[in-house]
């Protein structure tokens, strides 16, 4: 999934909100900082409580004109380096260029082919192209009550896997939001833009979500590299993104990351992704419950399960 993460590139914007009476960006407050009302014990790492503006989030990811560079630079803007860095909390590893920022053709799944990965997938073959042995679907079939019978978003989509998983373990609905114009083949798969779903959003027509699944997508955002607006905070502001779309009590199975040789320092490579601390990982997913830590998906990925407080 790693072409896709909930950050706005304003090219393309929705029509349905008219630009003219947008106020100024507004400010993502809390969520682009390392402030936080209160602080619990959890599960892992602190429980942090962070006011949210779901509106000016959403308005954010639609209509605010962050800086695109194409091809992305191959250093971070030295004005933003603070705030990449979380104040120097973060560390830049070995760095890691990739210029995926170009426009790419439709992604077109008719329905043979989704059928055939459902199909696939009902007799255990593994769809996921993560090598992780089906790791991913076996975790989430310890969850079926948040899945059977309930409507899935899936953050992300190169190939449709996640999605014929969801619907095998019984997904009622499937909403894929990506950037690239995108067609899945099935009555149940809905598929939006990200700023297409915030427009419906801000409009109050937009459905939410019982759970949503993000695989190796999050650690992307904001960097470049897939031709999105360089964002320090980007990533927290796509899962507050997330926390608004989700109806409470709903999960977050998200995997990403973690420098598991050492949980305690976080290290963006530039400008290919992050790999996350639990310092970062408290601040990223402000406002959920943390169920478990999945270490063995595949050779880098850790899933987290999650849950949207209020």
């Amino acid at each position: 999934m790693q072409l896709s993460y909930l950050i706005a590139v304003i090219v393309g914007v929705s029509a349905d909100l008219q630009r003219s009476t947008l106020p100024t960006c507004p400010d993502c407050g809390q969520i682009c900082s390392v402030e936080f009302e209160t602080k619990e014990k959890g599960h892992l790492y602190p429980l942090l409580r962070k006011k949210v503006n779901c509106d000016n989030i959403m308005r954010r990811m639609a209509f605010c004109p962050f800086q695109v560079i194409r091809p992305p630079p191959r250093k971070p803007p030295p004005d933003l380096l603070k705030d990449f860095t979380m104040d120097g909390s973060c560390v830049f590893g070995k760095p890691w260029y990739l210029d995926n920022s170009a426009s790419s053709a439709p992604l077109r799944y008719p329905a043979s082919s989704f059928n055939s990965l459902l199909d696939r997938d009902r007799r255990g073959i593994s769809i996921n192209y993560y090598h992780d042995r089906n790791r991913f679907r076996l975790a989430l079939s310890k969850y079926l009550h948040a899945i059977a019978g309930k409507h899935v978003a899936v953050v992300g989509t190169e190939m449709p896997w996640a999605e014929a998983t969801a619907l095998n373990l019984g997904a009622r609905q499937v909403t894929t939001l990506e950037y690239r114009e995108l067609y899945i083949e099935d009555p149940r798969v809905s598929v939006f833009t990200p700023y297409q779903y915030a427009a419906k959003f801000l409009n109050r027509t937009s459905d939410t979500f019982d759970a949503v699944l993000s695989y190796s997508s999050i650690e992307h955002a904001g960097l470049g590299r897939y031709g999105d607006p360089l964002m320090p905070y980007g990533d927290m502001e796509a899962v507050a993104q997330i926390w608004c779309a989700t109806k409470p009590g709903g999960y977050l199975f998200l995997a990403l990351p973690l420098n598991r040789a050492n949980r305690t320092q976080c290290v963006l490579q530039w400008n290919a992704l992050r790999w996350y601390s639990y310092f970062r990982m408290q601040h990223l997913t402000a406002n959920f419950k943390v169920f478990e830590e999945i270490s063995k998906l595949d050779g880098c990925n850790i899933l987290y399960v999650l849950q949207k407080l209020q």
